[in-house]
């Protein structure tokens, strides 16, 4: 006669232990991916941000690109050394001191309710 059958108890252990063996396998992959997942979500809003300051440098760059191209004109080049004070060969340099700019007149609403007719009647009224 043969050793006894595994019954019931003994097979489950087994069973078990296969369970828990690939509910950690599964657990053990997932949290290898967490890292890299978590890399590549950093390194895709780095990547946003960067093509933002890359936008912003071009534009710069365009913009002084038609500065450079401005000043080789005669015209822009005289003014901009106007602006720093620099005079043409045989002209006289005037500085005016003390001179404020103007203020600008009030703005005044065109009907505030204290002009044309019902003004005149309500202040009257008063």
């Amino acid at each position: 006669m043969e050793g006894p059958t595994p019954g019931p108890a003994t097979r489950g252990n087994g069973a078990l232990l296969k369970r828990l063996l690939i509910i950690g396998l599964i657990g053990g992959l997932a949290f290898a991916y967490v890292g890299p997942v978590r890399e590549y979500m950093q390194q895709k809003e780095q990547l946003r941000q960067q093509q933002v300051e890359l936008i912003e440098a071009r534009a710069v760059r365009d913009g002084l690109s038609r500065q450079v191209k401005a000043l080789g004109r005669a015209d822009v080049l005289e003014q901009r050394a106007r602006e720093l004070g620099m005079v043409r060969p045989g002209e006289t340099p005037y500085a005016v001191r003390g001179i404020k700019k103007p203020t600008p007149p009030p703005v005044v609403n065109a009907d505030d309710g204290n002009t044309g007719v019902w003004g005149f009647i309500s202040g009257l009224l008063d």
